[in-house]
């Protein structure tokens, strides 16, 4: 699809406010990929909203997180899901070793830079959009940008916000971002301190796991997800751990069997908890922000859960 076209399909959802949501797909010639993303926008005719990029799981899509872009979107913020070619749902639909096919993924984006690549591909398209259309502009707030994900999406995120990256590369730290919500990151063994790490994230964050979360295919385990939580120490974060959530509690479980009827629980929670960190975070709303430093966490997310805080706002 030409950039143009893109242009006006964009805008008339914006302008028109007829639907909450479009999906395109964007080209990437100097990669050659063709990144698909799916652009949440909020249905008021409210001006300035904050951005929300979010990276899927492995062997996910856009369309498994929906129901955090929706939610996102209807407390008036832009969320941008992006879709990751060869770590999509396209690498295990149709196979009859799913599990493999899962393995083999992630042993070619282990490091999350290809991930993080593709949501850095798509803000300068956004900025880019913004550049060229003022209707466009006035809709969409780039000067408050959070990134987040979930599993390898949580770790392209916390590429972008400054993490070193794992496999040693260029660093692909964005200081457009000024947010960050990491689900379940993977922590990757290196050969520095997981506080050197860590620690060039400056921005708040938030991390949310559970206390049965372990990989599917990689090493870590529930007790490493605070891992970058406890190595940090120049940002403000919280960690929230829910009494039981597992990997696959987000959505997008391959296979019916592996369902729990909890999941929704979960998803439940995490809207919650996201959705108030966002508006502290991205707004400074004093009510958000009193939501995170003071309530009980329990009778706001709705579940059983533990929460952490170290460090001061900015």
């Amino acid at each position: 699809m030409r950039f143009w076209i893109v242009l006006a399909f964009l805008l008339g959802s914006f302008i028109g406010s007829l639907v909450s949501a479009n999906e395109v797909v964007w080209r990437d010639s100097s990669r050659q990929r063709s990144i698909p993303i799916k652009i949440h926008f909020p249905r008021t005719s409210a001006t300035n909203a904050p951005v929300i990029l979010f990276s899927h799981g492995i062997g996910s899509n856009i369309e498994n997180c929906a129901y955090l872009a929706n939610a996102w979107a209807a407390q008036g913020f832009v969320c941008v899901l992006v879709q990751h070619p060869g770590c999509d749902d396209k690498i295990w639909k149709g196979r009859v070793r799913v599990l493999n096919e899962f393995r083999g993924a992630f042993e070619k984006n282990w490091s999350g830079r290809t991930r993080a690549l593709d949501l850095l591909f798509v803000l300068n398209n956004l900025e880019h959009l913004a550049q060229s259309n003022p209707q466009f502009a006035e809709r969409i707030d780039l000067e408050n940008v959070g990134v987040g994900g979930i599993d390898l999406g949580a770790q392209a995120a916390l590429l972008l916000a400054g993490q070193v990256p794992p496999d040693y590369g260029k660093p692909l730290h964005d200081t457009r971002i000024k947010a960050l919500l990491a689900l379940s990151p993977p922590v990757m063994p290196m050969n520095i301190s997981f506080r050197e790490v860590y620690q060039p994230v400056t921005v708040p964050t938030l991390f949310m796991t559970g206390t049965k979360d372990d990989s599917i295919v990689g090493l870590t385990k529930a007790s490493d997800r605070r891992i970058p939580f406890d190595a940090m120490t120049q940002n403000q974060r919280y960690l929230i751990i829910l009494e039981g959530g597992n990997h696959r509690m987000y959505g997008g479980r391959v296979v019916s069997l592996f369902g729990s009827r909890q999941d929704e629980m979960y998803q439940a929670a995490v809207v919650r908890g996201s959705s108030v960190f966002w508006r502290a975070a991205l707004r400074e709303d004093p009510s958000a922000i009193r939501a995170l430093d003071h309530y009980g966490w329990e009778s706001l997310v709705g579940v059983r859960a533990s929460i952490e805080r170290r460090g001061q706002a900015k």
